[in-house]
C-alpha cells in the first residue's frame, strides 16, 4: 500500500511537471496563427476597398471605387483626410476645388473642367456611382497634392501616403512576422523574409516596432529582425503656401481707410465736400454694391466719375459689396454654385468697369448654417480678384461664440486684409446703455482675431459716431432706446443740456449724462482722445492699419491723430 502511494506521488509530480512545463512552453513558443483581413483592419468590409493612410486604417462612410482602372475617392474622405478646399454641391452636380490662386470647376460625369473660367479636357470625369457623393478620379487629386498611393487588388487595401520623410528599414532575418499585436502571442498579418522593405512609424519598446509592409499590412515586428532604422526623405517638392501675403499698397506706413456711405446714385456727387478737409487719406470704400435678391442678382451705384475724382486725389477705391444683410438671400445665393457664379462674374465684371482697386466684402448676419457657404465664396471669389491685381478685404465682428462660424482662420489665408468691426459693442437695440467701443472691447476684439489671423492682414475698425441713449422708466421697467450722431453733434447735445462731462479711465472716453422732463439721456463720446487711445492699440499689436465707419461723422482732428500713428517715421 505504502509503494502505491509512492508511486502515486511520483505520478502526480511528473504530471504537474509536464502541466506546467507544457504553460511555459506555451507562454515562451509564439503563434504561427494566421490573422484574417478583419483582424488586422477592423473597419474591414469584404467586398469593399479599405483604406490605410500611413499606418492608420480609415473609418469611412463612402469606400474608394475602381473603375475603368481607375482609382476614385470619394470626396468626404478627401475632405476629411487629404485637402479640406473640395466643395460637392450635390444638388448642382458640381464640384469646386480651390487653392489660393485658383478656382478648378467640375460637373459630374463631364470630360470639361474649368480653371479660373478656361476650359480643360480631363482623362476620367468626376463620378457619382448612383449615390450622393462625388468621387474624383486619383490623378486629379495627386495634381493638387504630395500624395502617394498603393492598391493592393488581391486583399483590396488602398493605401495612401503623404510625401514627407519617414522611417525605413528592411529585414535582416530569413524569416520575420509582423503581428496584430506587440506580443508573439499576437497573429501573423504577414511573412516577411530577408531584404523585405518596410515603412516604421514607432519604436513601441526596446523590443517592438510598429511597421507597415509593401503590400499594406500593419503590425508589430521585433525590432531584432530588422536594420538600422533611417530617416527617408523624399524629392523636394514646390513649397506650399498656406497663407497668402497681403497684397501691398504703394504707401508710407500703415492704410488709412474710411468707408463711404452711399445710399443713391447721386450720393456720389458729395465726394468733393467728403474729401473737402480729409488728410492721411489712402482707401475710400464706397457702399455700392449688394446682393438684391435671391438669385444673386447685384444693385450697382457705382460712379466712374466718383473713382476718377479719388484717384485724382491719390487715393485708392475699393468698393464695398454687402448680403444687403438679409440672411433668407444669404444663404439662397451662396448655397448654389450656380448662383454664386453667376455672383462672381458680376462683380469682375463691376470691377473692371469701374477700374476699382479692392473689393470690400461685408457680409453680415450670415446664418451659423450659412458659414461654411461664405467661407467658400470667398475662396471661389479671391482668385479671380487677385489674378486682376485687385485687393481683398473682408469686415468682420470682434470673435464671439456666436461669429465662429464665419471661419477668421480659413478667411485669413486667401484674403488680403480683414477689417475688425471693433464697434457696437451696445448697438442700436441694445437693451443696456452704454459705449459704441470702450477700450477693453476693443482690445479684446484684436487679440483674439490675432489668434487666426496674421497681424499682417489685420485693420483695426474704429467708430467715427456715437449713440444718444434715452432712457426711460415706464412701469417699473426702464426702456432704452438710442440714435446714432457724428462726433460733433453728440458733444453739441451734451453741451446743449448743461451735461457734466468727465473722462472714464476704464474706458478711454468722456462721458455725459443729462436729465429732461423725466427722462435720462447718457453719451459715451467719441472723438480725437478717444480715437487715440484705439490707434495706440494699432500701434501696439503692429496691426496693418485702420478704418473708419463713416466718412464725415469724424472731427477734423481724428486725421491729425492717425497720421500720428499711420505714418510713423
Amino acid at each position: 500500500m505504502k509503494k502505491v502511494i509512492i508511486i502515486l506521488l511520483i505520478l502526480c509530480i511528473i504530471a504537474l511537471g509536464v502541466f506546467f512545463g507544457t504553460q511555459y512552453v506555451m507562454k515562451i513558443l509564439p503563434t504561427n496563427e494566421k490573422a484574417t483581413l478583419e483582424e488586422v483592419f477592423p473597419h474591414y468590409t469584404k467586398g469593399t476597398i479599405s483604406v490605410v493612410m500611413e499606418d492608420k486604417e480609415l473609418q469611412v462612410r463612402y469606400a474608394p471605387k475602381v473603375h475603368e482602372d481607375t482609382i476614385y475617392l470619394p470626396v468626404d474622405l478627401i475632405n476629411t483626410y487629404i485637402d479640406p478646399y473640395y466643395y460637392w454641391d450635390e444638388r448642382e452636380s458640381a464640384l469646386t476645388y480651390t487653392t489660393n490662386s485658383q478656382v478648378i470647376r467640375m460637373k459630374s460625369e463631364a470630360l470639361t473642367y474649368f480653371v479660373n473660367s478656361n476650359p480643360l479636357e480631363l482623362d476620367m470625369p468626376i463620378m457619382t456611382f448612383d449615390t450622393d457623393m462625388a468621387y474624383v478620379p486619383m490623378g486629379i487629386i495627386q495634381g493638387f497634392s504630395d500624395l502617394e498611393y498603393m492598391f493592393n487588388e488581391d486583399k483590396g487595401i488602398l493605401v495612401l501616403d503623404n510625401k514627407e520623410r519617414y522611417g525605413a528599414s528592411h529585414v535582416t532575418k530569413k524569416k520575420a512576422q509582423v503581428r496584430v499585436e506587440a506580443s508573439i502571442k499576437g497573429k501573423i498579418a504577414e511573412m516577411l523574409f530577408m531584404d523585405d522593405t518596410l515603412r516604421v512609424y514607432e519604436e513601441v519598446d526596446e523590443e517592438w516596432v510598429r511597421v507597415r509592409t509593401d503590400s499594406g499590412m500593419v503590425g508589430y515586428v521585433k525590432r531584432k529582425q530588422l536594420g538600422m532604422i533611417r530617416e527617408v526623405y523624399p524629392p523636394i517638392q514646390p513649397e506650399k503656401m498656406d497663407v497668402d501675403e497681403p497684397m501691398k499698397l504703394d504707401i508710407e506706413g500703415k492704410i488709412n481707410i474710411a468707408w463711404h456711405q452711399v445710399t443713391s446714385a447721386a450720393a456720389n456727387n458729395s465726394i468733393g465736400s467728403v474729401l473737402e478737409d480729409v488728410e492721411g487719406l489712402d482707401v475710400i470704400s464706397p457702399t455700392w454694391f449688394a446682393i438684391k435678391d435671391s438669385e444673386g442678382n447685384i444693385s450697382n451705384l457705382g460712379s466712374k466719375e466718383y473713382v476718377h475724382y479719388a484717384k485724382s486725389k491719390g487715393l485708392s477705391v475699393w468698393g464695398l459689396f454687402s448680403n444687403d444683410f438679409n440672411p433668407e438671400r444669404t444663404h439662397d445665393v451662396l448655397s448654389s454654385t450656380e448662383k454664386r457664379e453667376h455672383v462672381i462674374k458680376q462683380i469682375l465684371a463691376l470691377v473692371s468697369i469701374y477700374e476699382l482697386d479692392g473689393l470690400n466684402i461685408d457680409f453680415e448676419r450670415v446664418a451659423k448654417e450659412d458659414g461654411d457657404y461664405y467661407v467658400q465664396f470667398v475662396r471661389e471669389l479671391t482668385p479671380y480678384l487677385k489674378e486682376q491685381g485687385v485687393v481683398v478685404s473682408v469686415d468682420m465682428y470682434v470673435p464671439s461664440a456666436w461669429t465662429a462660424h464665419y471661419n477668421r482662420t480659413e478667411l485669413g489665408k486667401v484674403i488680403d486684409y480683414l477689417i475688425i468691426m471693433a464697434y457696437d459693442e451696445h448697438w442700436s437695440t441694445s437693451p443696456k446703455s452704454g459705449s459704441v467701443a470702450s477700450i477693453g472691447f476693443v482690445e479684446q476684439g484684436i487679440v483674439n482675431t490675432l489668434k487666426e489671423v496674421p497681424k499682417e492682414k489685420v485693420i483695426l475698425g474704429l467708430p467715427y459716431y456715437t449713440r444718444h441713449w434715452r432712457e426711460e422708466e415706464v412701469d417699473g421697467q426702464t426702456q432704452v432706446s438710442s440714435k446714432a450722431y457724428s462726433m460733433s453733434r453728440a458733444k453739441q447735445i451734451l453741451d446743449d443740456n448743461g451735461a457734466d462731462i468727465v473722462w472714464l479711465d476704464d474706458e478711454k472716453q468722456y462721458y455725459g449724462e443729462y436729465q429732461k422732463e423725466g427722462i435720462t439721456y447718457k453719451i459715451w463720446l467719441e472723438e480725437e482722445e478717444s480715437i487715440e487711445e484705439k490707434a495706440k492699440l494699432m500701434d501696439k499689436y503692429e496691426l496693418a492699419g485702420a478704418a473708419g465707419w463713416k466718412i464725415g461723422l469724424e472731427k477734423p482732428e481724428v486725421w491729425d491723430v492717425l497720421k500720428k500713428y499711420l505714418r510713423k517715421e
